[in-house]
């Protein structure tokens, strides 16, 4: 891998990082507060697109990502 590659990958990687982080706190605040189900399927789906994206780009650093529920 090239370093300008590696480095583009780098970024992207921390840009959905960020976004997963927001759509989590979407998803917790309308989980909390008795938000539309719609809505919260909405988010799910984005941080799951997001999740897919960033499986393939860290497959070249050969790592797997999957998503867990954090402790309460």
């Amino acid at each position: 891998m090239e370093a300008t590659d590696k480095e583009a990958k780098v970024a992207r990687i921390s840009d959905i990082i960020e976004q997963i982080e927001v759509l989590n706190n979407m998803i917790e605040l309308h989980q909390t507060h008795q938000g539309d189900a719609s809505t919260i399927f909405q988010y799910e789906y984005m941080r799951n697109k997001f999740i897919g994206e960033l499986n393939d780009l860290m497959k070249d650093f050969k790592l797997d990502v999957r998503l867990t529920e954090h402790a309460a």
